[in-house]
């Protein structure tokens, strides 16, 4: 099967990775245990992924004129990402999320977009002719909404698979979402975005459905250690996660999304949330986002060791 083209149309940050025991309470001082700085931003993170697990991938995005976005663009480089289409920016710096790590791997987020912030729906509508080469367009909410529209719609007039990772949480208009060809939220994500509680496979199937009736056509739900549930035209799917020891879920989910857009398959639904689960699960078990991205081998010999049922 030759390599899907993959256009990543987002962030570019740099993590900020502090490990504790805990997580701290409000007004609480927690003493950290390790520090470390990793190449991220979602947009990057699901770049070098589809990179890693075998795309031909562009990023269109902004770095700032700095060393965190000069560490972006030799990390990018080096996964093989094209990155001709990120602009270097001197007004702003580049991105940085804190990244607090606790030892179950659970993980939280504070984001400075940043540089993010500066990239423009005019980086987009200047660039039509790499949507047009796309075979699909991954889309996030890290940076300006005006931008992830433009994207949206560009996709849909270059025919390109449009999937619209909606993280982080944001309320988005059904006009919005209808853009997109996949929906694809956590369990944080799809409650800010239906107001349904998502903490019962009921209400997985509710919040999906609310989605579909704004107009999407494929609702992927990523729900952590419950696997993936898919809900759209070819029907209902719950494919359960795989059982691994989380180190740090930071980027696991930019993993997953990576994955879904190179073995999306409608006729093959569960195949293609087994490998995203795979992925997702590989990236759980590693420190950092982008250093914690799978290889397709490493996944391929992940799924051999648990046959399909």
């Amino acid at each position: 099967m030759d390599a899907r083209k993959v256009l990543v149309v987002g962030s570019s940050s740099m993590d900020l990775v502090l490990r504790v025991s805990r997580m701290p309470r409000s007004g609480e001082t927690v003493i950290g245990q390790s520090f470390q700085t990793v190449s991220g931003g979602k947009g990057a993170n699901q770049a070098v992924a589809a990179a890693r697990l075998g795309g031909e991938v562009s990023l269109i995005a902004c770095v700032g004129d700095d060393l965190f976005g000069r560490q972006q663009l030799d990390g990018l480089t080096a996964s093989g990402v094209d990155v001709s289409h990120v602009r270097t920016v001197s007004d702003a710096p580049t991105g940085v999320a804190m990244i607090l790590v606790g030892e179950s791997g659970e993980s939280s987020i504070v984001v400075a977009s940043g540089a993010n912030f500066c990239l423009r729906a005019s980086d987009v509508l200047e660039r039509r002719e790499v949507f047009q080469d796309a075979d699909a367009v991954l889309l996030q909410l890290e940076t300006p909404l005006g931008t992830v529209e433009a994207s949206l719609r560009m996709a849909r007039e270059c025919g390109a698979l449009a999937i619209l990772d909606a993280g982080p949480a944001r309320n988005l208009s059904p006009d919005m979402l209808c853009l997109a060809d996949i929906v694809s939220p956590n369990e944080t994500e799809a409650e800010t975005l239906t107001g349904i509680a998502v903490d019962t496979m009921d209400g997985v199937h509710k919040a999906a459905q609310e989605l579909l009736d704004m107009g999407v056509d494929h609702v992927v739900l990523k729900l952590g250690d419950r696997g993936s549930y898919y809900l759209g035209p070819t029907g209902e799917l719950h494919v359960p996660a795989f059982p691994v020891e989380a180190v740090d879920t930071t980027a696991a989910g930019d993993a997953f999304t990576a994955a879904l857009a190179l073995r999306w398959d409608p006729a093959r639904m569960r195949d293609t949330l087994r490998f995203a689960n795979a992925a997702g699960a590989l990236a759980a078990k590693s420190e950092g986002a982008q250093p914690s991205m799978p290889l397709a081998a490493a996944v391929d010999a992940f799924l051999a060791a648990y046959p399909a049922e």
